[in-house]
């Protein structure tokens, strides 16, 4: 069975572009971002918001082009499931930050959810594509995850990451937000009751 033809990713794009607006409006910045004081005092919402904020513009194009591309690759799998990988990485990254790394007064920007919907959307792929018998590009989909693991072991062992580093502008990187990111797809594909790592059998996926 052949794959279903690339969709526009309307929902990437629809988060694009609320980094872009935000980006267009600077001062609603400092209202958006984790800052480790205000999440504290109660400014819960901080964790899912600060995801859309940069810290330059370097940083902001390298994210936009980066959540584009998985949609293009995955949304058409996750269809408005996205939503569901983006509500439980954004506070995973967020809160996981602020506590292995005490020192971290503030967090921004897109790149931790987006080792989630790398991972979550490469293996959700990875089982359709077996549904379908297209073993191969199943597999594929699957070295796509080994490869953002491998990113990721060489983003801590450098402390650097490797797409964004001299695009922060003046920011500390946290190459640790990409690791929560990818756990946090995990996370999200084991409470999903749509998706199983067993090899298909046959049986209907409910």
């Amino acid at each position: 069975m052949k794959r279903p033809p690339v969709l526009l990713p309307w929902r990437s794009l629809a988060v694009a572009a609320a980094a872009l607006a935000v980006a267009a409006l600077p001062g609603l910045r400092s209202d958006l971002w984790v800052e480790r004081g205000a999440v504290l005092s109660g400014q819960l919402w901080r964790l899912w918001t600060s995801h859309l904020v940069h810290g330059s513009g370097g940083h902001l194009v390298w994210n936009v082009v980066g959540l584009i591309g998985l949609g293009l690759l995955f949304e058409s799998t996750l269809g408005n499931r996205i939503w569901g990988v983006l509500i439980v990485c954004a506070p995973l990254v967020g809160l996981g930050t602020m506590s292995l790394q005490p020192g971290l007064v503030s967090y921004c920007g897109l790149s931790g959810v987006l080792n989630g919907l790398w991972v979550a959307g490469a293996l959700l792929s990875a089982r359709e594509e077996d549904r379908r018998g297209n073993r191969l590009l199943a597999w594929l989909f699957r070295a796509c995850v080994l490869a953002d693991l491998g990113k990721i072991a060489w983003e801590a062992s450098s402390g650097a990451p490797i797409f964004t580093g001299a695009a922060l502008g003046g920011g500390v990187a946290v190459p640790i937000a990409h690791a929560l990111g990818a756990l946090g797809g995990v996370i999200w594909l084991a409470g999903s009751s749509t998706f199983s790592l067993a090899p298909d059998s046959g049986c209907a996926v409910r």
